[in-house]
């Protein structure tokens, strides 16, 4: 009797859970699509550039020096936005470089931010504060945070805020999931039913079945799923084999993708 009841509870949450998702989804405004494609260029270990079919450009963890080549900051000139999703030396990068070559704005959570701010000189003018849950519509895009559970503590030692993970959608309806090197976290399967990410890239370090588990939670309502990225690596490391497979084992090998280092991959709309 006790199990039956426990099993109606679970059906039930289950059951108003993708009641909410669906709702949200009519409640959230369709972009108007743009004709055009979205680029994809990995830089390096968490360091990707997208470019939106209206030239708007977005660069994650912008960490210059990396072990894969070191990329020039004028070679960023022309950026409008930068992801940082945490204060770790690899995830950080040196946005505030970027931001003096370019004029991009900085999302990062809030002390992290004032961090960069009193510490690396970035202005308090081109800063915007990740608050996680929040929605800032810019140049034509919508960028989402979201919760990324990940250590945030600052070089010096302070508590960095919350790390984010952000969610993409440009003009033409086109949505990436970056997820800021996250752990699993129920959620990602109620983001996915009601964001519908095309593209999402996950960290991979050294445990595949996790990040298989958090690929397939991605997945979960989620038809659009096109392609799952592999991050947080070097191009040849073992590592990547284990994902894949851990990816297959959970019915997504289809969907693995491991992109060349600086070659530009174009998406259609969403």
């Amino acid at each position: 009797m006790l199990l039956r009841s426990l099993t109606a509870l679970v059906l039930l949450s289950f059951a108003a859970t993708t009641g909410f998702a669906q709702q949200l989804q009519r409640d959230i405004p369709a972009p108007q699509p743009a004709p055009g494609k979205v680029k994809l260029e990995w830089l390096g270990h968490e360091f990707y550039r997208l470019v939106s079919p209206n030239g708007v450009v977005v660069v994650t963890s912008p960490w210059l020096g990396n072990p894969d080549g070191p990329v020039p900051k004028e070679s960023l000139a022309r950026t409008d936005f930068i992801l940082v999703p945490n204060a770790h030396n690899d995830d950080m990068g040196a946005p505030e470089e970027v931001h003096l070559v370019s004029g991009a704005m900085v999302f990062a959570p809030g002390p992290l931010g004032k961090w960069l701010i009193d510490n690396r000189g970035l202005k308090q003018e081109s800063f915007r504060r990740a608050g996680i849950g929040d929605l800032v519509e810019a140049k034509g895009l919508q960028f989402r945070f979201l919760p990324s559970h990940h250590d945030n503590t600052l070089p010096n030692g302070a508590d960095g805020g919350p790390a984010a993970a952000f969610l993409v959608r440009f003009e033409n309806g086109f949505t990436v999931f970056y997820c800021g090197h996250s752990t699993m976290i129920s959620e990602l399967a109620l983001y996915a039913q009601i964001y519908q990410p095309d593209v999402v890239i996950l960290g991979l370090t050294n445990s595949a079945p996790e990040f298989a588990q958090v690929a397939k939670l991605l997945s979960t309502g989620n038809p659009k799923l096109k392609q799952v990225i592999p991050s947080h690596q070097r191009p040849n490391a073992p590592v990547l084999a284990e994902g894949k497979k851990a990816l297959e084992a959970v019915g997504l090998g289809d969907k693995w993708f491991l992109p060349e280092l600086r070659l530009a991959y174009e998406y259609g709309g969403g």
